[in-house]
């Protein structure tokens, strides 16, 4: 009977074993299951992710070679093609309603605009984009063979406050969508700024520039897109000259020029200079003094040095008047040009962006296209050049932003068409020697701005001017030209920002 028992209990546990396995391979399989389902989900958002990286990078390489060819040193600048209009200043500048297009591939703007339509010009300045806008066609590959960017277009258009997302920007109440949005960098602090104008015509001052919109469109082989946004304004070096020779601190020694051709003109174009493109003198004439100075004491110490028969050839003026002669007077001087401090800053950014930085031998003068002198300066091409340490013209005639930073040794013959900058060591000396035609364009800044250890000055220390051995044509102030040697070393990035694409 006992035995009988014993089968009975065994018979009741028949396949829990069994029951147990199949239950704990379905927690398994469960398991499996979700850890596959995961594993896809994350795959998904992996692969989403990348291809969203994918297409911002794209188009922010758009964006940047826009920001680039902006650049009028960039071999394949676009910046004469974008620049066509020309403001109450004779400056050039993008017109609104006018928009450049740099797209990816062969064919014509038109057929890549229809592939990719250009959907946020139309929401941002409330018209169609233009039938014929300016274009740049880019190969999809570099010379390698090497794929490009996957950008389809850059557009770049001008700003207005309609634009901008109606925002008010001088706070007038109006949202103007004719007249384009500059940027004061000089401003405290910087900002956006409508500009003064006439009909739609800006007149701008000399620390504002326009700003522009760099817009560009990115899509990928599996339709990710991405739409992204610069507003940029180039970053200048503002330099505003009160006169066409300006002498920055005291005063120690002043020579005027004893030959009859030497003239220092502050009527703007009044000189001989190869013209500027785009620019011309403006009419009626515009004065500026023919030479600066920091006090009245300044002024008398170099009226004294000018050869009594030589007076009149000092003529300049202010604004639309001419004054009596010589025209020498204490001027102000804007920001960028008013202190050692600043202007240490100034030549620093311009040495970090010169077409060539070149010095003396230790206790020696660096003469005209010596070593490490640019190739290809002329008219049409000036250089910005830093010499550290003297420089000596010589004969020849240079184009471009001059900079030096010991004596500056000039003769009759020598020329200059743009800006020198000579801000010297605590012994800063032009030299003229010997009669010719050699002309000086632009306009000429001296200022002492460190002492003779090489210590940098609180206060701008003495200059002194020699040209008594001659001096050849004179300094003739000249804005167009000024303006020409500017050449932004970047466009700054004002805001950035990502906008939603539709095609329809």
């Amino acid at each position: 009977m006992k035995t009988l028992r014993k089968n009975r209990r065994k018979s009741s546990e028949t396949g829990v074993a069994l029951l147990i396995a199949l239950i704990t391979l379905l927690l398994i399989s469960g398991v499996a299951v979700a850890m596959i389902v995961a594993s896809g989900s994350e795959g998904n958002l992996n692969g989403n992710y990348r291809s969203s990286s994918s297409s911002y990078y794209a188009a922010m390489a758009g964006i940047e070679e826009a920001r680039g060819r902006l650049l009028p040193t960039n071999p394949n600048t676009i910046s004469n093609a974008v620049y066509t209009a020309v403001d109450l200043n004779l400056q050039n500048y993008m017109a609104v309603g006018q928009a450049y297009y740099i797209y990816n591939g062969s064919g014509s703007v038109a057929a890549a605009l229809a592939a990719d339509p250009d959907t946020q010009y139309a929401s941002e300045f409330g018209v169609a984009p233009l039938a014929t806008p300016g274009t740049t066609s880019l190969s999809g590959t570099n010379a390698s063979n090497i794929p490009g960017p996957m950008f389809r277009w850059v557009r770049v258009t001008p700003v207005t406050e309609r634009s901008l997302g109606n925002v008010d920007v001088n706070g007038d109440g109006i949202l103007n969508s004719a007249i384009p949005l500059y940027y004061d960098g000089s401003a405290t602090p910087p900002a956006m700024v409508v500009p003064p104008f006439v009909g739609v015509v800006p007149q701008p001052s000399s620390s504002q520039n326009e700003v522009l919109e760099v817009t560009a469109l990115a899509v990928l082989p599996d339709g990710t897109q991405k739409l992204l946004q610069y507003l940029v304004a180039p970053q200048t070096y503002n330099l505003n000259f009160p006169s066409a020779l300006t002498l920055a601190g005291s005063v120690g020694v002043f020579q005027g020029a004893s030959s009859n051709p030497y003239q220092v003109d502050g009527q703007d174009g009044s000189g001989s200079a190869p013209a500027v493109p785009g620019c011309s003198a403006p009419n009626p004439p515009q004065y500026k003094d023919a030479i600066g100075v920091s006090s009245a004491t300044d002024a008398t110490t170099v009226k004294s040095g000018i050869p009594a028969n030589r007076l009149s050839h000092y003529t300049g003026g202010t604004g639309t008047t001419p004054t009596t002669t010589p025209d020498v007077k204490p001027v102000s001087l804007n920001s960028t040009l008013s202190s050692p401090a600043s202007m240490d800053q100034l030549i620093a950014d311009i040495r970090s962006n010169a077409d060539a930085v070149v010095a003396p031998a230790a206790g020696g003068t660096y003469n005209f296209g010596g070593t490490g002198w640019p190739s290809g300066m002329s008219a049409s091409n000036p250089k910005t050049i830093y010499v550290d340490g003297d420089f000596d013209l010589g004969p020849n005639t240079g184009y471009g932003l001059l900079v030096v930073t010991g004596n500056f040794h000039y003769h009759g013959n020598s020329g200059w068409n743009g800006v020198i900058l000579v801000i010297g060591d605590g012994t800063t000396t032009f030299d003229g020697q010997g009669g010719g035609n050699g002309e000086f364009d632009g306009a000429i800044f001296v200022a002492t701005t460190r002492d003779a250890a090489g210590n940098q000055l609180a206060n701008f220390g003495t200059v002194n001017y020699d040209i008594s051995g001659g001096g050849g044509n004179g300094v003739y102030y000249d804005s167009c030209w000024i303006r020409n040697v500017q050449k932004p070393p970047t466009y700054k990035v004002l805001s950035f920002r990502e906008i939603a694409y539709s095609s329809n």
